[in-house]
């Protein structure tokens, strides 16, 4: 096995005195937000269990969080359930509108992306409050007037605007203020008197949107499928110039499936499913490592981490060439992440160079040719999603992914009831072979269908201990676009190899690779430049990242001692908090 230089080794030392992971007995949460964080704490200290705790995050986080979540969106969610062993894989995805179809957001033979990003017409069926209320109704124990009166009180009482929400209002402010509602709530007057991003400390307070989560206390679901509220999404979503219809909100509900299960250094992973590609991806790319590098890999090693990105070229090309919504096209799901297929896998990668993007077919071949690429993956706006990850005393474990897709969903606000609106329909092919606006491609299989769920990068992961096959060892998620795959399973690569703490194997520096565009993806504290000019050597070619890859929030047991540890990434705004 390679060995970390001398450089690796005292960085790593240094950053375990940085990082050290502080036990819990009780149990553990890791969110985004403090706020969220605390409100899960908070059902933890009631007796509540690992669903109580991350439902209540959630509606939280859509609270605190607009740009990156809502109840006007949707998202996956892992459970583990400790008395039976099993594990549940809830699928709160939107939905396209019936009217929706394959070339809407084609103009003169063109990809008009900024149809599906801004406004009515990118907003996909919400289904992000049925999916909270599915879990708590199907795993939990607390009453949902005990969950969501966190969230009520946030929305009453207001949060503080923070560096992050500045961050990430910045790009939108012309798309928030196209709507009425949108720029009232989240927008302040600025120097000329236009809505602009508010300074910091302003308090944010949506009083529409407490009056809606009681309502959700009241009556329960159905508010978002028939009524007052689903009327006035109806409507705000049609004069923003959407083609949404009540029956698109009669008709949506939640799928329970089953999840993917995989294996790594003989540790069972549970991974999601289609429509989540991000399962797929790290189960595939789990796999090569293990092939090739059986007995361990080695995180910093030029040679490992050529393996990893050639690894990841091959799990992204197969993305964008065989997944999509798996009621409505056949996905491949089973050969994908069967022995046979990582084998071919692994015996393609040449160890000593980089295999161009290109030479594997399918878009990347009609983009060398000339096809346009819409957007390179990078910068900072691409990280609008959050995740929860919860641990209870008892061993129960959620893994909780939800999104309104890019920064303050459509920027449609449903007039009355303070519910922030997606714009999940960019997650679709707009037109196969363009990039969205992450940088993914993606083939015919993810073209935009009536009632068809949208391809997804959410990879809501749980990691379960080696001797005790049916209690989770790890859970994890991540924000980011198309880099959440990458992230997850790094993380899990950092604390099953590496064997890192929880808080060094979430903040330790990533690479992120995606086949398209041919680029690799460092942050500034990833690889040493040997390492760097070795890759580069072999053909690699790296732009650094200005901002966070990912945002990682995890949750651990440790076999040994039963304690339990959180971590929240410390690239952004996250609390991880637990019960002594």
């Amino acid at each position: 096995m390679r060995r970390p230089s001398s450089t690796v080794l005292l960085a790593v030392l240094l950053c375990s005195a940085a990082h050290a992971a502080r036990p819990y007995r009780g149990g553990v949460v890791a969110t985004a937000y403090p706020q969220a964080s605390a409100a899960a704490l908070e059902m933890l200290d009631k007796g509540g269990n690992a669903v109580d705790a991350a439902v209540a995050a959630a509606f939280a986080a859509g609270v605190v969080g607009p740009y990156h979540n809502g109840v006007g969106g949707g998202g996956l969610a892992l459970v583990a359930l400790p008395e039976t062993g099993e594990v549940l894989a809830l699928d709160f995805r939107e939905v396209a509108p019936a009217a929706a179809s394959r070339d809407m957001y084609i103009r003169d033979g063109q990809a008009q992306p900024k149809l599906a990003t801004d406004g009515g017409l990118a907003v996909a069926v919400p289904n992000a409050a049925q999916g909270y209320l599915a879990l708590l109704d199907r795993a939990g124990t607390l009453k949902r007037s005990v969950v969501l009166a966190p969230a009520i009180r946030l929305a009453k009482e207001g949060f503080a605007v923070t560096p992050k929400y500045q961050q990430l209002a910045g790009p939108r402010v012309e798309c928030l203020r196209a709507n009425a509602d949108a720029a009232r709530l989240f927008l302040r007057p600025g120097d000329g008197g236009a809505p602009d991003v508010p300074p910091l400390g302003t308090i944010i307070r949506q009083p529409e949107l407490a009056r809606t989560l009681e309502q959700l206390v009241a009556k329960g679901p159905s508010i978002f499928h028939t009524g007052p509220v689903a009327k006035a999404i109806v409507s705000s979503a049609r004069e923003a110039g959407g083609v949404l219809t009540e029956d698109d909100l009669a008709r949506i509900r939640v799928r329970w499936r089953t999840p993917l299960s995989g294996q790594y250094r003989s540790h069972r992973i549970a991974a999601f499913p289609p429509p989540s590609a991000g399962g797929v991806v790290i189960l595939e790319t789990l796999g090569v490592l293990e092939k090739l590098r059986p007995d361990g890999y080695v995180r910093r090693a030029p040679e490992d981490l050529h393996l990893l990105i050639e690894t990841l070229r091959r799990a992204y090309s197969d993305r964008a060439r065989y997944l999509g919504d798996p009621d409505q096209v056949d996905v491949p799901t089973a050969r994908l992440i069967s022995a046979e297929h990582v084998a071919e896998l692994a015996a393609s990668i040449d160890p000593r160079r980089a295999t161009p993007s290109a030479a594997l077919g399918g878009a990347a071949a009609r983009q060398d040719a000339g096809t346009p690429s819409r957007t390179a993956v990078g910068g900072t706006e691409s990280k609008h999603t959050t995740h929860i990850s919860v641990m209870d005393r008892w061993g129960g474990a959620v893994s909780l992914t939800t999104t309104l897709n890019t920064g303050f969903g459509s920027c449609v606000v449903a007039k009355g009831t303070g519910v922030l609106l997606n714009n999940q329909m960019d997650d679709f092919s707009l037109q196969p072979g363009v990039p969205n606006s992450y940088g993914l491609v993606s083939e015919e299989v993810n073209a935009i269908a009536p009632g068809k769920i949208p391809l997804s990068s959410t990879s809501p992961t749980l990691v379960f201990q080696k001797d005790r096959p049916g209690r989770v060892l790890l859970a994890v998620g991540s924000p980011g676009g198309s880099t959440i795959p990458t992230t997850v399973l790094q993380v899990i690569t950092n604390v099953l190899d590496a064997k890192l703490n929880l808080p060094m194997a979430v903040s330790a520096g990533r690479v992120h690779e995606q086949w398209l565009p041919d680029v690799v993806l460092v942050d500034r504290e990833s690889i040493e430049p040997a390492t760097r000019a070795a890759l580069e050597a072999m053909g690699h070619r790296f732009r650094v990242f200005d901002g966070p890859l990912g945002d990682a929030e995890a949750v651990m047991e440790d076999p040994q001692t039963g304690l339990h540890y959180s971590a929240s990434d410390p690239r952004n705004e996250g609390a991880a908090l637990g019960q002594p």
